[in-house]
């Protein structure tokens, strides 16, 4: 991977992009779906799974099968997403969203969150997705993890 942070850049919008594509086809085509990913392999091919249970186990196999890549540098890049509810600021009840975390090896990561709701049979996507930056779980030192840290899977539900 390039230095440049204009393709570091983009090289992580991509793959927010492509999960969030994957997410939201599942969810119009099935109503739901598992957890899953996508890895870049450092030649630039992109390899994309899906857990084989849902909920924080499908999520931590994704997770850790994604860092045991990471550890051997079998990936450059990589995109966990997964169906989650979420309470947005002032709001009183939990909602429906799509999360996706996407790194870098050099450790960029973000953390998108896309609200919807279902109408029926279908999804409807509120306005845009939240993206805020997080630490790396995928990518990050096993060494560095500091006491009472939190990080986004100890969330998932």
């Amino acid at each position: 991977m390039s230095k440049d942070p204009h393709a570091k850049r983009f090289e992580i919008q991509r793959l927010i992009e492509r999960s969030l594509d994957l997410a939201r086809r599942a969810l119009r085509e099935q109503g739901s779906f598992l957890p899953g990913f996508i890895a870049v392999e450092s030649t630039g091919k992109y390899n994309v799974g899906v857990a084989a249970q849902g909920g924080t186990d499908g999520s931590n196999l994704v997770i850790t099968a994604l860092r045991q890549k990471a550890a051997a540098r079998q990936i450059r890049a990589a995109a966990v997403y997964r169906d989650v509810r979420v309470r947005p600021r002032g709001a009183l009840e939990d909602v429906d969203a799509i999360q996706v975390v996407a790194e870098l090896a050099s450790g960029e990561s973000l953390n998108l969150f896309q609200v919807y709701r279902m109408e029926g049979a279908e999804p409807v996507f509120y306005d845009g997705p939240e993206t805020e930056q997080v630490p790396s779980v995928i990518f990050g030192e096993a060494h560095r993890s500091a006491a009472g840290a939190k990080r986004w899977w100890n969330f998932w539900k």
